[in-house]
């Protein structure tokens, strides 16, 4: 019998939580679905295969096994997701495919496929570290298409594979993973591009198949998980600096990854079937909706499209009919 609660699962990285916080009861909203969650042997992922498993979705867990750089690979955090969803009664199986390559993004969403008979739910999640991308406009080729790769290639690809099987059954959710990085507040032109490239792809295609019963929505999440360890020493360091007391470092660091879960399994299920093409920032309990680019205030010369503007007549329009604060 599948249990009615989410497993608890302890969230790798530095996190403030609440040990005495009860387990939510789920209510297999997701039965019969299948969903395709990649990076899912840690963090966010891990926590969102399991809480989707425990409302009553077949899970395909997909992870490289890398490390948080992006080294190596191991078919062990696959397999430890999968282990605690059949523990707790629910029904995974593993995918080791590399998401940052076509083919291995393709036989992921075959793999969902093959075993359970449809791919409904895709939650673009993976990622790592790309280390010479933090050079910025510095960095060389090599690295900026592995971020390429590993950022807009696997959500291409994802929806390559599994976008036209959606529309044939009529129904289907695809999430994508961004970034705070996305805004361009970082300093991390290269993310900036990539981030922002998962966005636009999510706005084209909740466009494009809109009324299909297909959405699509990006989510921003802010959590402990293993790239925070990276920066944990640093923190630590500044808070001693500031005289923080060292029991106290707890309320500064990210909330735990599982926090995250709930709203990424709601965009999953019937009751946000009207939202799509939206992105939201995630942080522990608290959900924002980042506002979408509309059109402002316009400029028109002699109300003719096939006017010309002179300089002169631009240097006087643009501050007064695009900048002014009466617009």
């Amino acid at each position: 019998m599948r249990s009615l609660t989410t497993p608890r699962v302890t969230t790798h990285g530095p996190a403030y939580a609440d040990p005495n916080r009860e387990e939510t009861p789920m209510s297999d909203r997701l039965k019969g679905r299948t969903a395709l969650v990649t990076g899912s042997g840690n963090g966010i992922g891990k926590e969102l295969a399991i809480r989707l498993a425990a409302e009553g979705a077949n899970v395909v867990v997909n992870d490289l096994g890398t490390s948080v750089g992006g080294e190596g690979r191991s078919s062990e955090a696959a397999d430890g997701t999968v282990a605690a969803i059949v523990e707790a009664g629910g029904v995974a199986v593993p995918s080791y495919d590399s998401i940052a390559e076509p083919e291995g993004a393709a036989n992921a969403v075959r793999v969902a496929v093959d075993n359970f008979g449809a791919c409904d739910i895709v939650v673009a999640n993976a990622g790592a570290l790309v280390a010479g991308a933090m050079a910025g406009l510095q960095a060389d080729d090599e690295s900026w298409q592995k971020l390429l790769n590993l950022y807009i290639g696997q959500k291409f690809w994802l929806a390559r594979a599994a976008v036209p099987g959606m529309v044939e059954r009529g129904w289907g959710r695809m999430l994508f993973a961004t970034s705070e990085i996305a805004r361009g507040t970082q300093a991390n032109p290269l993310g900036a591009i990539a981030m922002n490239g998962g966005i636009g792809l999510c706005h084209d295609l909740a466009h494009q198949y809109s009324g299909t019963g297909l959405t699509f929505n990006c989510y921003a999440p802010a959590a402990g998980t293993r790239t925070f360890d990276l920066y944990k020493d640093q923190m630590d360091e500044a808070l001693r600096a500031q005289g923080v007391p060292e029991d106290q470092f707890g309320q500064f660091y990210l909330p735990p990854a599982d926090l995250i879960a709930p709203m990424l399994t709601w965009l999953c299920t019937d009751a946000a079937a009207d939202v799509t093409g939206q992105v939201f920032a995630v942080k522990g309990s608290e959900v924002t909706r980042w506002t979408d680019v509309t059109d402002g205030p316009v400029i028109l010369k002699d109300n003719d499209l096939r006017s010309l503007w002179t300089l002169d007549e631009l240097d006087r329009a643009v501050p007064d009919g695009l900048f002014s604060p009466e617009v």
